[in-house]
């Protein structure tokens, strides 16, 4: 038996209640409950009994975490996929003889201030996004923008901490060549980073 108009809202309003806080996964608990339900309701008086019965099989705070830890896994997937892809690649190599160009003026002399200065840049430009995926979630609510910008967030985080000058060292390589290394790694997390999110968003524009 089909469900009317009012049972999908009551549906979803039962999901609201349950601290369901994305709208895309709201959506997708609300067809699935709704298929279970229509496959064994036989008249309208069963709905609400049903309804209860449905949801405490799913548990959707189980079910939203789920989906959440599914999201950010294809985040990550998909942020180091894009190393496959040859024009951000293209994007990325530019972008770091670009900046490159810069840091070369004070690596010789002063590769500790050109490092302050490439990591400054680098952490205004990622910090920009991510203030871009607060904004957009107050209104759009879409768990998978947010994971996007999550793993961008972090991915950019943890590389400021690992990609040192004293911790590469260790290779024998000079300073001006760690630099250029560095500038390379901090320009495709920025590419990849910013290309998945204009990517999501575009995907919801057009939904």
């Amino acid at each position: 038996m089909m469900l009317s108009p009012e049972q999908i809202i009551r549906i979803n309003q039962k999901i609201r209640l349950r601290r369901v806080k994305y709208n895309d996964i709201c959506a997708e608990m609300t067809d699935h409950i709704a298929c279970k339900i229509e496959a064994e309701l036989k008249n309208e008086i069963d709905f609400e009994r049903l309804l209860h019965k449905t949801m405490m099989e799913v548990n959707p705070r189980k079910f939203q975490r789920n989906l959440l830890i599914q999201a950010n896994l294809n985040a990550v997937k998909e942020f180091f996929g894009n190393i496959g892809d040859l024009r951000l690649v293209v994007k990325s190599i530019a972008m770091t003889f670009i900046i490159g160009s810069f840091i070369n003026l004070f690596s010789k002399n002063t590769p500790e201030f050109a490092e302050t200065a490439l990591k400054s840049a680098f952490s205004i430009a990622y910090f920009l996004g991510f203030i871009l995926i607060l904004w957009a979630n107050k209104y759009i609510r879409n768990s998978r923008l947010l994971t996007t910008g999550t793993v961008f967030f972090f991915i950019a985080t943890f590389s400021q901490f690992f990609l040192k000058l004293e911790r590469l060292a260790w290779t024998g390589a000079s300073n001006h060549q760690l630099l250029f290394f560095m500038t390379a790694c901090f320009s495709f997390i920025l590419c990849s980073g910013y290309a998945n999110l204009f990517r999501q968003f575009k995907k919801l524009k057009t939904a």
